[in-house]
């Protein structure tokens, strides 16, 4: 999912104490956060919570501004929700383009955009069954209207300042908002901040935009309430991360260098709960039912920032954390204590952390804490695909019974070439418990890497039909190449021909550099899989999803005395087999974890069963041609679930 994030700021030793010691504002200053299209309307914004409690700490009013609530409402949730969530969005920038002319007027012609992403008219007609002379009308019109009739409220002529949360489709929107804002109520004070501000893309922004007041670049915590003071105090001391345009900039008419980008804090069990409460007020004012209908509320909570596996080994196309890869955790108190608070304050059980991957020491501290309490919440968490069945059966004890665990492929060399730190059978293993669990798995496989062979994935496309029994894929597909990646960033890795995607050209002006402000950059690569292999393997996971969605397969094991039998239900010629003596033995180790043949025969030696290594690697590979077993650099793994759901 998933799932969104705000890079916040950060504080070292030193940093804390001076922050401890730093001398309040002069005066309180009156503070709006707004958010608004594309984010999720199901979801409060972590990015608005966290920085009006810290705010508010500060010693200043703060409100936050729920207009993608406001705006689903006029322009309905399900259409809202459709663009929100567009899997191509990469490609075609769909909801940026939208709001593209109210910020900035012509950018091109919209016939060019309709004739390179011809499938716009077909997303545009499925939503409302209407042609594209009423897109354009809504992109040259209706909103427009919208943006200068919310710009207009007077309501805003009393905030000191306002400030622009901006994350993965938000950026258009916001910063047609914070323009007219600026025209209709000059005394206001812009700021804005969030993913699509880090390095040299907020830069960018604070050298063209002259509405900008100020741009933050980075994690907020630290630089947004240091902001405010010298706003407060009427100086402009100098605050890492915080950028002017050049017409603002009271001495020096350059920008600050690209990499100051703000404090990180280090320790972040002193960051207060974020403050959802305007949410629900916003919520309830435009008709929860309305626009939720049975869909849930999921409250996001943060628990850690960066990536304890991408400090070691950065996983080559992934591009979170921009500049701040260095994990950072709370302690299982603080998270479970912060927990409880969203718990007990707010009408929801749906929990989504923001965090990239679980802090393993949660298994023992804030999973432990909540597997006491027997809550009935729904936890959502990404974590490492590595984990053990025992793991994921103390997640599902907490009530972490969503993941994302980064699963990416099934075959080890390609897996190897992302740097993934996992193997297929390591995936496959995760997949298998978490089915048995109840645990659900959002996961995709990708293709696309250089020296991946054409092999990788004729290997999956045979392995797909043996796995039908365990959660499909969401989809299958390239990568994408991000900024902040490896891919992006190292010169040593064969991707050339870099440039922003094609998409950017129809949304922002000629006069900003699209180089430093894109996310997503078209590429050339060498040695990647073809495009019919891929297309290939995008058949076998719409069959996988098709039959797990409709025909429920099942392969399940049944213990009993001396023997071990396996009922396959994958396929719609139901088989039975029974495993007697050693080999039910044999079969059953292989359960938990992959094992090799000289390990199963050892353990078998030592219950006084005299069977060779060659004869427990001929059983073994014969239940991989039977297809209840997979195979990896010589490790075994059983592909049967239990079918007694305590053992």
């Amino acid at each position: 999912m998933s799932i969104i994030r705000l890079p916040l700021a950060v504080r070292t030793e030193a940093d804390h104490d001076l922050a401890a010691s730093a001398t309040p504002p002069s005066r309180s200053l009156r503070v709006a956060l707004v958010n608004m299209p594309w984010a999720r309307i199901h979801a409060p914004s972590i990015q608005c919570g966290l920085l009006q409690s810290i705010t508010r700490e500060a010693g200043h009013e703060c409100d936050s501004h729920y207009l993608n609530i406001e705006f689903a409402s006029f322009f309905g949730s399900a259409a809202y929700d459709t663009i929100a969530n567009i899997a191509s969005e990469r490609l075609h920038l769909m909801g940026e383009w939208l709001f593209s002319y109210a910020a900035f007027g012509e950018v091109a012609p919209d016939d060019d955009y309709f004739a390179a992403y011809p499938e716009v008219k077909s997303i545009w007609d499925e939503l409302t069954g209407k042609g594209l002379e009423d897109l354009v009308r809504l992109r040259r019109e209706q909103l427009p209207q919208w943006i200068a009739e919310c710009a207009a409220r007077p309501e805003w002529a009393a905030y000191d300042v306002i400030g622009f949360t901006s994350t993965f489709l938000q950026n258009t929107a916001s910063l047609a908002m914070g323009k007219k804002i600026k025209e209709v109520h000059p005394g206001v004070t812009l700021v804005y901040g969030g993913a699509n501000f880090d390095g040299e893309m907020g830069a960018e922004y604070a050298r063209t935009l002259p509405w900008l007041d100020h741009v933050v670049t980075g994690e907020g915590d630290l630089a947004f309430p240091a902001l405010l003071k010298n706003i407060a105090d009427g100086t402009n001391a100098p605050v890492p991360g915080v950028l002017q345009h050049a017409s603002k900039a009271e001495t020096a008419p350059t920008l600050p260098a690209v990499n100051a980008d703000a404090q990180r804090p280090q320790h972040l069990d002193e960051l207060p709960t974020p403050d959802y409460r305007d949410y629900f007020t916003w919520l309830d004012r435009f008709d929860r039912t309305r626009l939720l209908g049975r869909t849930p509320v999921r409250l996001p909570v943060e628990f850690s920032r960066g990536c304890w596996w991408g400090q070691k080994h950065h996983c080559t196309f992934c591009g979170l954390n921009a500049l701040g890869m260095a994990y950072r955790s709370k302690s299982g108190e603080r998270a479970f204590t912060e927990l409880s608070d969203l718990l007990r304050d707010y009408p929801s059980v749906h929990i989504d952390t923001v965090d990239n991957i679980l802090d393993m020491g949660y298994f023992s501290s804030l999973c432990a804490k909540l597997a006491e309490q027997h809550w009935d919440v729904n936890l959502f968490f990404e974590v490492k695909a590595n984990l053990t069945r025992e793991q994921l059966a103390t997640l599902k004890s907490a009530g972490i019974l969503r993941i994302q665990p980064g699963i990416e492929s099934l075959s080890t060399h390609v897996l190897q070439l992302m740097r993934k730190g996992a193997s297929k059978l390591i995936n496959i293993r995760l997949l298998k418990w978490a089915a048995y669990y109840g645990i659900d798995v959002a996961w995709n496989i990708l293709a696309g890497f250089p020296g991946e062979t054409e092999e990788d994935y004729a290997e999956q496309l045979r392995l797909l039909p043996l796995l039908h029994h365990l959660q499909p894929p969401g989809g299958c597909g390239r990568i994408w190449l991000e900024r902040f990646s490896p891919y992006f960033t190292d010169p040593s890795f064969p991707i050339d021909k870099i440039r922003p995607r094609a998409s950017y050209h129809h949304v922002y002006p000629a006069s900003m550099d699209l180089a430093k402000i894109a996310y997503f950059f078209d590429y050339e690569a060498s040695n990647t899989v073809s495009h019919e292999k891929v297309a290939a393997l995008n058949d076998a996971v719409a069959i996988w999803q098709s039959r797990f969605a409709e025909a429920r397969p099942s392969l399940v094991h049944q213990r009993l005395p001396g023997k071990l039998t396996l009922i396959d239900r994958r396929t719609d010629e139901p088989k039975r087999a029974v495993l007697e003596g050693w080999k039910a033995q044999a079969y059953e180790a292989c359960a938990d974890a992959p094992r090799t043949a000289g390990a199963i025969a050892r353990q078998l030696a030592a219950l006084d069963l005299s069977v060779s290594e060659a004869e427990t690697t001929a059983f073994l590979e014969q239940c991989c041609r039977a297809g209840v077993m997979v195979s990896d650099d010589g490790k075994y793994l059983g592909l049967s679930l239990p079918e007694n759901p305590g053992w």
